[in-house]
Protein backbone atom coordinates (compact mmCIF):
# COMPACT_ATOMS: atom_id res chain seq x y z
CA UNK A 1 0.00 0.00 0.00
CA UNK A 2 1.44 3.74 -1.06
CA UNK A 3 1.40 5.95 1.64
CA UNK A 4 2.35 9.64 0.90
CA UNK A 5 4.46 11.12 3.67
CA UNK A 6 6.42 14.44 3.45
CA UNK A 7 10.14 12.91 1.65
CA UNK A 8 11.90 14.68 4.80
CA UNK A 9 10.08 13.66 7.41
CA UNK A 10 11.87 11.17 8.34
CA UNK A 11 13.90 14.40 10.39
CA UNK A 12 10.96 14.76 12.97
CA UNK A 13 11.54 10.94 13.95
CA UNK A 14 12.98 10.36 17.63
CA UNK A 15 14.35 7.45 15.91
CA UNK A 16 16.27 9.64 13.38
CA UNK A 17 17.51 12.41 15.61
CA UNK A 18 18.80 9.87 17.98
CA UNK A 19 20.74 7.65 15.89
CA UNK A 20 22.24 11.16 14.30
CA UNK A 21 22.96 11.54 17.88
CA UNK A 22 24.79 8.30 18.40
CA UNK A 23 26.77 8.84 15.06
CA UNK A 24 28.22 12.29 16.00
CA UNK A 25 29.31 10.47 19.52
CA UNK A 26 30.67 7.74 17.49
CA UNK A 27 33.13 10.13 15.42
CA UNK A 28 34.20 11.94 18.43
CA UNK A 29 34.91 8.79 20.49
CA UNK A 30 36.64 7.37 17.62
CA UNK A 31 39.58 9.99 17.87
CA UNK A 32 39.72 8.77 21.44
CA UNK A 33 41.34 5.50 20.75
CA UNK A 34 44.62 4.26 20.60
CA UNK A 35 46.27 3.48 17.60
CA UNK A 36 46.86 0.01 18.71
CA UNK A 37 45.07 -2.38 20.92
CA UNK A 38 47.28 -2.14 24.00
CA UNK A 39 46.77 -6.09 24.54
CA UNK A 40 46.23 -7.53 21.60
CA UNK A 41 48.48 -5.13 19.21
CA UNK A 42 45.89 -4.92 16.37
CA UNK A 43 45.14 -1.69 14.64
CA UNK A 44 41.94 0.20 16.39
CA UNK A 45 41.56 1.90 13.14
CA UNK A 46 39.64 -1.43 11.37
CA UNK A 47 37.70 -0.79 14.41
CA UNK A 48 37.17 2.94 14.40
CA UNK A 49 35.86 2.65 10.66
CA UNK A 50 33.48 0.03 11.20
CA UNK A 51 31.95 2.07 14.32
CA UNK A 52 31.59 4.86 11.39
CA UNK A 53 30.38 2.37 9.08
CA UNK A 54 27.80 1.22 11.26
CA UNK A 55 26.84 4.55 12.78
CA UNK A 56 26.02 5.98 9.23
CA UNK A 57 24.09 2.85 7.94
CA UNK A 58 21.82 3.03 11.41
CA UNK A 59 20.93 6.57 10.21
CA UNK A 60 21.12 5.83 6.16
CA UNK A 61 18.59 2.71 6.55
CA UNK A 62 16.16 5.18 8.03
CA UNK A 63 16.28 7.82 5.52
CA UNK A 64 16.09 5.22 2.99
CA UNK A 65 13.06 3.30 4.49
CA UNK A 66 11.24 5.95 5.13
CA UNK A 67 11.25 6.50 1.52
CA UNK A 68 9.98 3.51 -0.06
CA UNK A 69 6.21 3.61 -1.09
CA UNK A 70 5.30 0.45 0.60
CA UNK A 71 5.19 -0.03 4.83
CA UNK A 72 7.02 -3.35 4.60
CA UNK A 73 10.37 -1.69 3.12
CA UNK A 74 9.87 0.66 5.18
CA UNK A 75 9.88 -2.27 7.86
CA UNK A 76 12.82 -4.23 6.34
CA UNK A 77 15.17 -1.00 5.93
CA UNK A 78 13.86 -0.19 10.18
CA UNK A 79 15.23 -3.77 10.73
CA UNK A 80 18.56 -3.33 8.76
CA UNK A 81 19.23 0.47 10.97
CA UNK A 82 18.49 -1.86 14.04
CA UNK A 83 20.78 -4.30 13.12
CA UNK A 84 23.40 -1.75 11.80
CA UNK A 85 22.76 -0.52 15.82
CA UNK A 86 23.31 -3.69 17.20
CA UNK A 87 26.79 -3.73 15.64
CA UNK A 88 27.67 -1.04 17.05
CA UNK A 89 26.98 -1.43 20.48
CA UNK A 90 28.53 -4.38 20.56
CA UNK A 91 31.95 -2.50 19.75
CA UNK A 92 31.28 -0.30 21.80
CA UNK A 93 30.86 -2.68 24.86
CA UNK A 94 34.05 -4.39 23.69
CA UNK A 95 36.19 -1.42 23.60
CA UNK A 96 34.68 -0.30 27.25
CA UNK A 97 35.28 -3.70 28.73
CA UNK A 98 38.97 -3.55 27.36
CA UNK A 99 39.09 0.17 28.82
CA UNK A 100 39.82 1.82 25.39
CA UNK A 101 38.97 5.49 24.41
CA UNK A 102 36.89 8.18 26.55
CA UNK A 103 34.69 5.66 28.67
CA UNK A 104 32.62 8.54 29.37
CA UNK A 105 31.76 8.93 25.45
CA UNK A 106 31.56 5.60 25.44
CA UNK A 107 28.89 5.19 28.29
CA UNK A 108 26.96 7.50 26.59
CA UNK A 109 26.68 6.05 23.53
CA UNK A 110 26.32 2.55 24.64
CA UNK A 111 23.05 3.69 26.64
CA UNK A 112 21.66 6.20 23.93
CA UNK A 113 22.34 2.57 21.40
CA UNK A 114 20.21 0.44 23.49
CA UNK A 115 17.08 2.92 23.60
CA UNK A 116 17.51 3.15 20.29
CA UNK A 117 17.42 -0.27 19.69
CA UNK A 118 14.15 -0.42 21.71
CA UNK A 119 12.69 2.49 19.96
CA UNK A 120 13.14 1.01 16.72
CA UNK A 121 11.63 -2.43 17.66
CA UNK A 122 8.47 -0.55 18.91
CA UNK A 123 8.08 1.64 15.76
CA UNK A 124 8.23 -1.97 13.79
CA UNK A 125 6.18 -3.40 15.74
CA UNK A 126 3.37 -0.75 15.38
CA UNK A 127 4.24 -0.43 11.61
CA UNK A 128 2.90 -3.98 11.41
CA UNK A 129 0.42 -3.75 13.33
CA UNK A 130 -1.00 -0.75 11.17
CA UNK A 131 -0.07 -3.30 8.36
CA UNK A 132 -2.11 -5.89 9.95
CA UNK A 133 -5.01 -3.88 10.67
CA UNK A 134 -5.05 -2.30 7.04
CA UNK A 135 -5.51 -5.90 5.75
CA UNK A 136 -1.85 -5.20 3.87
CA UNK A 137 -0.42 -8.71 5.29
CA UNK A 138 -0.62 -11.57 3.34
CA UNK A 139 -1.70 -14.93 5.10
CA UNK A 140 2.08 -16.09 4.94
CA UNK A 141 3.21 -13.12 6.68
CA UNK A 142 0.70 -13.34 9.36
CA UNK A 143 1.84 -16.78 10.26
CA UNK A 144 5.43 -15.53 10.19
CA UNK A 145 4.41 -12.90 12.41
CA UNK A 146 2.64 -15.49 14.71
CA UNK A 147 5.70 -17.76 15.03
CA UNK A 148 7.95 -15.09 15.36
CA UNK A 149 5.92 -13.99 18.56
CA UNK A 150 5.66 -17.81 19.80
CA UNK A 151 9.37 -18.26 19.68
CA UNK A 152 9.62 -14.89 21.39
CA UNK A 153 7.36 -15.91 24.17
CA UNK A 154 9.35 -19.15 24.49
CA UNK A 155 12.33 -17.21 25.21
CA UNK A 156 11.26 -14.74 27.37
CA UNK A 157 9.21 -17.49 29.48
CA UNK A 158 12.87 -19.57 29.54
CA UNK A 159 14.75 -16.42 31.03
CA UNK A 160 12.18 -16.13 33.58
CA UNK A 161 12.70 -19.60 34.59
CA UNK A 162 16.52 -18.93 34.94
CA UNK A 163 15.92 -16.29 36.67
CA UNK A 164 14.19 -18.15 39.24
CA UNK A 165 16.07 -20.91 39.36
CA UNK A 166 19.52 -18.91 39.64
CA UNK A 167 20.69 -20.19 36.32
Amino acid sequence: MYVKRNPLGYKNLRTWQQANEIFDLTERYVQTLPKFHPKTGQKMADTADHMLRSARSQVRNIEEGYSRSETKQYIDFLGFSKGSGEELLGDFEKCRKDGLGDIELADRAIFLSKGEGKMLHNQMEALQQKRLKDGAMSVNERYKLAKEEDVRRDEEFEKKVREILGK
